[in-house]
């Protein structure tokens, strides 16, 4: 089994990071075109964030599954409605985190 380091886990983190600026960005971006009555483009904003957070919603869950299917364990469902409420990236992360440190322990 893969040792997570301490290299895995700043590359996790620093992932996360880029992911809450990148969708402060978008949504700072489309707010801007909706106040400067550029609706069209603050429209086309929204969709292809959610478009793209749906996305990695839907990566984040499956590589979860197969984690824990590699792993001998069940998922539990609430895990799906985390990824649901787009909460899947974060829960991945402290996830991979706590994983990681019991490994590094063992």
């Amino acid at each position: 089994m893969m040792k997570y380091t301490k290299l895995n886990f700043m590359m996790s983190a620093l992932g996360v990071i880029i992911y809450i600026t990148d969708l402060i960005v978008d949504i700072w971006v489309s707010v801007r075109f909706f106040y400067e009555g550029q609706y069209v483009f603050g429209v086309l904003t929204v969709s292809f964030m959610l478009f793209g957070t749906i996305v990695v919603q839907c990566f984040s869950y499956s590589w979860f599954k197969a984690d824990l299917k590699k792993a001998g364990q069940e998922s539990p469902r609430c895990f799906l409605l985390l990824h649901c409420l787009q909460g899947g990236v974060f829960t991945r992360f402290f996830w991979l985190c706590y994983v990681g440190c019991h490994l590094s322990m063992a």
